[in-house]
Formats: C-alpha cells, sequence, structure tokens
C-alpha cells in the first residue's frame, strides 16, 4: 500500500497538529508585517489559542478527525517527549540569551520550535519531520544574516508553518 494511502492511519496526530501549525503560522505571519514587538508576540499568541482551540473541538467532536484511528500510547508519548525537550531548550535560550527583545533570543527560539518537530516526526509524520528542517535553516540563516530584518526570517517560519500544516492536514484525508 501506498505510504501517502497509509499516512493517516499510520500518523493520526498529523491532522490535528496540521491544523494546529495552519493557525500559529498565519498568527506570526500576521505579526511579521507589524513593526512592534509585542504586537508581533499578541498575533502568536492569538494564532496559538486558535490552534489549540481547533484541536479541542476536533478531538472532542470527533469533526476533525472523524475516520481516524485512535493514536498509539507511544504516540502520545513521543508529544510528550517533544514538548518537554522544547520547554528544556526554551530555558536554556533564556539563561544563555535573556533579552527577550534581541534578534538571537527569537532566531533561536525559532530554531527550538523546529528541532521539536525533528521529534514529532514518527508521531506526526514525515511533513512534520520535513517542516523542521526548514524551520531550523530558516532560523540558522537569520542567525548568520544580521543584515537582514527579522521580521522576513519570521514571516518564512510562519508560511512554512501554514504551508507544512497544509500538507499534512491535506494528507490526512487521503484515507477516506
Amino acid at each position: 500500500m501506498d505510504l501517502f494511502a497509509r499516512m493517516p492511519e499510520l500518523f493520526p496526530l498529523m491532522r490535528g497538529g496540521g491544523a494546529f501549525l495552519v493557525l500559529i503560522g498565519l498568527g506570526i505571519v500576521a505579526g511579521a508585517f507589524t513593526r512592534q514587538r509585542r504586537t508581533r508576540l499578541v498575533w502568536l499568541i492569538v494564532g496559538a489559542a486558535l490552534g489549540v482551540i481547533v484541536m479541542a473541538v476536533g478531538g472532542a467532536t470527533k469533526v476533525i478527525f472523524a475516520g481516524l484511528p485512535y493514536p498509539a500510547v507511544w504516540q502520545w508519548i513521543v508529544l510528550g517527549v517533544a514538548f518537554l525537550v522544547e520547554m528544556g531548550l526554551v530555558n536554556v535560550v533564556l539563561r544563555k540569551v535573556p533579552d527577550w527583545n534581541s534578534r538571537p533570543f527569537w532566531l533561536w527560539i525559532l530554531f527550538i520550535v523546529g528541532a521539536h518537530f525533528l521529534i514529532l516526526g514518527p508521531s506526526h509524520g514525515p511533513v512534520c519531520f520535513l517542516l523542521a528542517l526548514a524551520c531550523m535553516a530558516n532560523a540558522l540563516i537569520g542567525l548568520r544574516a544580521t543584515s537582514v530584518d527579522l521580521r522576513w526570517f519570521w514571516a518564512v517560519d510562519g508560511v512554512l508553518k501554514v504551508v507544512g500544516g497544509g500538507l499534512m492536514v491535506l494528507l490526512s484525508f487521503s484515507l477516506g
């Protein structure tokens, strides 16, 4: 059987994760076009909140997740480990780059979020793994290309999340 056809069966967390990524990605893109960092953060929070709501409503009503198998215990464990690693790495960045308003701080945060997608690859599918590589590369380029406005890298990160999340949602419907 074709891997694409089996993706929803193999990665049942893919649809919810993809929906979350689309919404947080849209928040990131919207924030990229604002001048104030505080406003960027508001858009990020709005996108994340909407993503959590969509996942919660979809999981509770089975509207979004209809027809998908229940994730295996190990997939939930992978999800938990990814969040724990992400939180641990954010704490490292907070100690090493305590200025929340600095360019390096935000680029390292984008890198860490990308890195946690690597861990999510086994539970959320290959698109999530590829998204990890793209987000991490974007952040690393941003750390090196200091003459380019941070908002470009912020915008690219958001677009990557929208596209990757959208692909995850679309591929999750290939089952039925």
